[in-house]
């Protein structure tokens, strides 16, 4: 393919060539770009047009600016990578597309297909493409009238370049018309001499005549004095005829303009001269004649007028204008028959010249005749003609009036034909049919519902998609307001954004609920686009019920997540096979009085106890082995300089590539630490003072004990006196007794007094 360089100069020349870069917007093309983001389903569809800075949006839908710098654009690949067709179905993953700012930033671009704009001679100008926020998919038959409509904007551009270039030479021929008012014959001659070097410009008697001097008042003028008799209107005229032959462009200076005399009247003149002395390029001496032609000019003004106002008319076009008589000899016929003629017989007939030629093909010959000889019947009628070149593979289309000539007394005297070149039409007509017909069979083929309503609400049109979706058969909903089918609860919403859409928005990402014919609800996204021409508004409808079951469950889920991460206590965090951290969640802030960024980058090793440094590092190196390790609780620096106790469970993600990371739950177990140790600490004091305590006990009870026996046995008789003194024995022991327990239980409830930990 040629051009497949984005500065190659050809391809360049064949864009510049068609005049479209920077043109105004055109319907014509907005309907195309409208039709292929309906076909496909996208919010933005382009006609975009490559340069060596930029890329030029012919036509935007969807997109309120028309241009970005070449290093923005998409659509280069196509031209670089010499591609007809490019999808990229998910530009967050393709390493050409995953860091352009249109995707990482507004408007996040997700999608991308285009189609070449390439020529007939096979030069990439740009592309047919739509782009969507969410990366997609597109069916073949999508593909397919993509790749149709790209193929009738490159038509579109032919005919339009077409049209320009037969403007372009209206506009040439125009030009000539208005010079040859200035071209007469001159008889009075005045003689110049004209001294560039040192600005001098010398006239003989008469040209000092012509403009009312004489030797004796004017010998010679400067350049500027010279000009300031020019009048006004032909002053650049001169100046650039002059400009040319100083520059050795032209031989030859020959110009006719008006001057103003002494007395102050216009004249018309014949100015004529050529350089005869140069010093190297640098024009020294000019010599010329100057001759006043007014009266020509007045006398033959109206003939010279009426003259080219006639070849102007019938020469200003690429139309075919001629008129032959009974005899079939040709009486007049503008340029565009002559060369048409004289390509087809090798010369041109002339005025009075018999217009068949004896030796050209007898069938199309008589197929003339044929139609001359209806006209000089007096019938009026029009032929139109298909036309093949095989060796330029192309095919044209024509339409011939012939209509009978009558002279002032209504003689029949010959007949009158205009032929003109209706290819641009009838591709035209064809674009339109053929872009109609296909937009029906992408109706019937899409999975979405494609539908058209009228400004009351009525659907007009509703593809067959329709019955899968609604339940409904297209005929069952044309001719029905589509607001009878959508749900109560959504109505005010969905008549709003139809009134928004009326008044020119463009509707790309619209949800409501329409109610199937079996009475279930149905999630609907609708994109649609009002044409004022039409009063028609263009929809295209997609089922998401499915979809909104799943961001429900999406929505839930993400939240179980977000309570779970950022609002725990728990800590999750990823770390890499150095204990790196990669990821911290938001917890971090709970659990370790530290931000995620303050974390990130550094190693636990850079904030556990160096005393624990060993054992961590030994149970970090299982998770290398083995899926998933408790490890036991250290000491980490938190965000205010504590040291807390943490505990991990370690799980080895390694080989999952959405992770590549060891995968830690940490919480904070200080508190539970400290109790355990507290109890640790009461419990040996406690068995101090048993142990102690025992001894102290066991001396009073056992006197106690033996008292209370001897008192007990009859044996020893003993006198009141004896059984009082040995009852104020037992008081005493056991107010010893109470004594040493009382002591106890002080000691026991002091050693027990653990302070509460925040």
């Amino acid at each position: 393919m040629r051009g497949n360089n984005i500065l190659d100069k050809k391809r360049i020349e064949a864009l510049e060539s068609f005049e479209i870069m920077d043109s105004e917007e055109e319907n014509l093309y907005n309907d195309i770009t409208a039709l292929a983001a309906a076909i496909c389903n996208t919010p933005i569809s382009l006609i975009s047009l490559v340069d060596e800075k930029r890329q030029f949006f012919k036509s935007h839908y969807g997109l309120d600016f028309n241009y970005t710098p070449i290093e923005e654009s998409f659509c280069k690949y196509l031209i670089q990578e010499d591609e007809d067709l490019l999808v990229v179905e998910n530009t967050h993953i393709d390493k050409r597309f995953a860091n352009h700012p249109s995707v990482k930033e507004n408007p996040a671009i997700g999608f991308y297909a285009g189609v070449s704009l390439t020529t007939t001679n096979g030069y990439r100008l740009g592309t047919l493409c739509v782009l969507d926020y969410q990366s997609k998919k597109l069916d073949s038959v999508q593909l397919n009238g993509l790749k149709t409509l790209a193929q009738q904007v490159i038509q579109l551009f032919e005919l339009r370049k077409s049209k320009k270039n037969e403007e372009n030479q209206k506009n040439e021929l125009e030009r000539k018309g208005d010079l040859l008012n200035n071209i007469v014959e001159a008889t009075q001659i005045g003689i110049w001499e004209r001294d560039i070097k040192y600005d001098s410009f010398k006239l003989n008697d008469e040209g000092l005549k012509m403009i009312g001097h004489n030797e004796d008042d004017m010998n010679s003028l400067s350049q500027n004095a010279w000009e300031s008799l020019i009048h006004p209107s032909d002053l650049s005229m001169v100046k650039d005829a002059l400009s040319s032959c100083f520059n050795d462009k032209s031989e030859v200076y020959d110009i006719q303009y008006r001057i103003q005399n002494k007395k102050g009247h216009i004249l018309w003149v014949h100015d004529k001269g050529k350089i005869l002395t140069w010093n190297g390029k640098e024009p020294v001496l000019m010599y010329g004649t100057i001759q006043n032609i007014t009266e020509k000019v007045n006398r033959n003004s109206e003939i010279v007028r009426l003259k080219n106002n006639q070849e102007a008319i019938i020469n200003s076009t690429e139309d075919l204008l001629w008129s032959v008589d009974t005899e079939f000899r040709l009486i007049i016929a503008n340029n565009s028959y002559h060369k048409l003629i004289e390509r087809n017989i090798g010369y041109q007939f002339k005025e009075g010249d018999f217009v068949f030629e004896y030796d050209f093909n007898k069938e199309i010959s008589n197929k003339w005749k044929a139609y001359y000889e209806r006209a000089l019947k007096g019938e009026r009628f029009s032929i139109k003609e298909k036309f093949h070149d095989p060796s330029k593979k192309k095919t044209t289309y024509g339409l011939t009036s012939f209509d009978p000539l009558y002279d002032k007394e209504r003689n029949l005297i010959g007949v009158t034909c205009f032929s003109k070149d209706i290819t641009a039409e009838v591709l035209a007509q064809q674009v339109t049919t053929n872009a109609k017909e296909e937009l029906e069979r992408i109706m019937d083929a899409s999975l979405d519902i494609i539908c058209t309503f009228n400004k009351e609400g009525y659907f007009l049109t509703v593809s067959e998609a329709c019955k899968r979706i609604l339940g409904y058969a297209p005929k069952e909903l044309i001719g029905r307001k589509y607001i009878d089918f959508i749900f109560n609860e959504d109505r005010p919403a969905s008549q709003k954004s139809v009134v928004s859409v009326i008044s020119g928005s463009i509707e790309t990402y619209f949800e409501n609920r329409y109610i199937h014919k079996n009475g279930n609800l149905v999630h609907m996204l609708w994109s649609s686009n009002w044409n004022s021409d039409d009063e028609i508004a263009y929809c295209s409808a997609k089922d998401i019920t499915e979809q909104k079951k799943s961001e429900l469950q999406l929505e839930q889920s993400e939240r179980r997540f977000k309570t779970l991460v950022q609002e725990g206590t728990e800590l999750i965090a990823i770390f890499d096979q150095e204990a790196k951290f990669i990821y911290v969640s938001p917890s971090s802030k709970n659990t370790l009085k530290m931000s995620p960024e303050e974390l990130l980058g550094s190693t636990a090793f850079d904030h556990i106890h160096l005393d624990d440094h060993e054992a961590v590092y030994a149970q970090f190196m299982e998770v290398t082995k083995n899926r998933q390790v408790y490890m036991k609780p250290f000491r980490f620096k938190n965000g205010e300089g504590d040291w807390r106790w943490l505990e991990t469970i370690a799980t080895n993600q390694l080989n999952e590539p959405s992770i590549n990371g060891i995968v830690v739950n940490t919480r904070d177990v200080t508190d539970r630490i400290l109790h355990l140790r507290a109890i640790e600490k009461q419990n040996t004091k406690l068995k101090e003072i048993a142990w102690t305590q025992s001894h102290i006990v066991r001396a009073p009870v056992a006197r106690l004990m033996g008292l209370i026996n001897l008192i007990r046995d009859k044996k020893e008789n003993l006198e009141f006196e004896e059984k009082e003194r040995m009852l104020q024995y037992i008081i005493k022991s056991a107010e010893e007794i109470d004594s040493i327990i009382k002591k106890i239980v002080d000691n026991t409830a002091h050693t027990l007094d653990i302070e509460e930990i925040e």
